[in-house]
């Protein structure tokens, strides 16, 4: 039986992008998600159903063989602050119940499982950290955040468990901090302000900012976000006990932003409406991260020039309005 790549949350922002980039490397893979999308090629079974539904999940691994998971269905932030219980079911126990049900699947295939879980800068807190590195304080105020970093913890722990072995599983994860796309306008997180204001101003509407001015935070785009999980799950071993990862391409405030936006493309309007349970998240969020250890563990790089990183942004999305 060949070997199969898993991804839940293929509909999502990251999981769309990483099924296509493996999808056009011809791997076989298996797509969970709450809702299916219509068209699929030959290499591609895609599944209706929830992360939460363990005998599904269980299905998935004893009728085929998982080589790698990529695990992206989530509640965002702010979604997953209205309703905690259901945020700890999807965020929290149904990852930790996806873990177990990979690392017996090494087991029982003589295997070592890889399994990519995208976490974010969500874990930190109570205070906002300038250059926050992995080994940081980290106390979430967020149900967000706790789920998020209580799965940290669970992989990293059962990774340990099969570190020595050559079955079992083998736990990869990064700290996202907010993710901008030229093609997508995500709602429910945190950061989705800096797409959603580079939307408006593309099409030449007024902006409606739920944050302060001042607020500061990191930031990656939707392409480095894909190649440097592609980069990190392509390594055969990571020589490091550490499991989780930060990157980063630019940290900006608000008014940066628009000031860059406006330097681009001249007259665009912001209003401020601030938000405070959007306000008081993002100020236990770090103003930026400390990427030395993705540097010096998996080669990632990166330029971190917020006039490049912003015209480039701005100009693949007035490309994909007119198209």
């Amino acid at each position: 039986m060949n070997s199969k790549i898993l991804i839940t949350g293929f509909n999502g922002e990251l999981g769309s992008k990483i099924l296509d980039f493996l999808a056009q490397k011809n791997y076989s893979i298996i797509g969970l998600d709450l809702n299916k999308k219509l068209s699929q090629s030959d290499n591609i079974e895609l599944i209706q159903g929830s992360i939460s539904d363990k005998d599904l999940i269980q299905s998935i691994f004893d009728n085929n063989i998982i080589s790698e998971v990529y695990h992206f269905a989530a509640l965002l932030s702010q979604t997953a602050a209205k309703d905690p219980k259901l945020a700890t079911e999807i965020n929290e126990n149904s990852s930790i119940n996806l873990i177990n049900c990979a690392a017996a699947h090494g087991v029982k295939n003589n295997i070592k499982v890889k399994i990519f879980f995208p976490s974010s800068i969500a874990v930190y807190g109570p205070r906002k950290i300038h250059n926050a590195s992995e080994f940081d304080i980290i106390k979430p105020t967020t149900i967000y955040g706790i789920n998020k970093l209580a799965v940290e913890q669970y992989g990293s722990k059962k990774h340990a468990e099969f570190d020595s072995k050559n079955y079992g599983i083998d736990f990869r994860s990064i700290r996202f901090p907010g993710v901008i796309s030229s093609d997508s306008i995500p709602t429910g997180g945190t950061t989705d302000y800096a797409p959603q204001m580079i939307h408006a101003a593309t099409t030449n509407k007024q902006y409606i900012c739920k944050l302060s001015k001042e607020t500061l935070l990191p930031f990656i785009s939707i392409d480095k976000t894909v190649s440097s999980i592609h980069q990190l799950m392509g390594m055969d071993t990571i020589n490091s006990t550490l499991r989780v990862f930060n990157i980063q391409e630019a940290s900006f405030s608000v008014e940066d932003l628009y000031k860059a936006i406006q330097h681009k493309l001249g007259d665009f309007k912001i209003e401020y409406a601030i938000d405070n349970k959007f306000q008081s998240v993002a100020d236990t969020w770090p103003s930026s991260l400390n990427c030395d250890e993705a540097k010096k563990r998996w080669k990632f790089s990166s330029s971190e020039d917020f006039e490049k990183f912003i015209k480039k942004i701005i100009n693949e999305m007035i490309k994909n309005e007119k198209n």
